[in-house]
């Protein structure tokens, strides 16, 4: 009788370490996996390095359109003669002005210059309808710091993801 109990406990002993008494352990991973699934758990979107800027608020009106729509980065070396008692040591304007056919009695401004690859910017923007149309095409100036975006190629996106059109 007494080796019966030896055994019996050697055998309760080898079915426990051996995980056949728990057979219940894969079926609480596959509860708590599929919690996980119920909760829509989301990956997080894609964000961008974003170069700063601030809005240029023109005080004795702002410069002439350009002759044709487009983005422009004027800087020391290259600003229309009407600038040149700006800072340019220190910082470069970007100008963008979006195609006036297009976009007739529409206002423009910068929304976000988000570095998408080493050589391209976003440019986000709105496109608003402006409350009087002057007939001036849809135009925006941003002050950035200097150099900030030499080298660069940029693409003009609304809000939406809509490609704006420059041409």
């Amino acid at each position: 009788m007494k080796s019966f109990r030896i055994l019996l406990t050697i055998l309760a002993f080898t079915l426990i370490l051996t995980g056949c008494g728990d057979a219940s352990g894969d079926e609480k991973e596959k509860e708590k996996e599929e919690k996980k699934e119920d909760l829509g758990a989301v990956e997080p979107s894609k964000t961008y390095k974003e170069i700063e800027f601030t809005d240029i608020n023109w005080i004795m009106g702002e410069p002439a359109s350009e002759s044709e729509p487009g983005v422009y980065i004027y800087n020391k070396e290259k600003h229309p003669s009407s600038l040149s008692d700006q800072d340019w040591d220190h910082s470069d304007m970007l100008y963008v002005q979006a195609n006036p056919d297009k976009y007739k009695g529409k206002s423009l401004s910068i929304s976000k210059l988000q570095v998408i690859q080493k050589d391209v910017v976003k440019i986000v923007v709105s496109l608003n309808q402006k409350s009087n149309s002057d007939g001036d095409p849809p135009e925006t100036w941003v002050e950035i710091e200097a150099g900030a975006l030499d080298g660069k190629k940029f693409i003009v996106e609304t809000k939406d993801g809509e490609r704006v059109k420059l041409k």
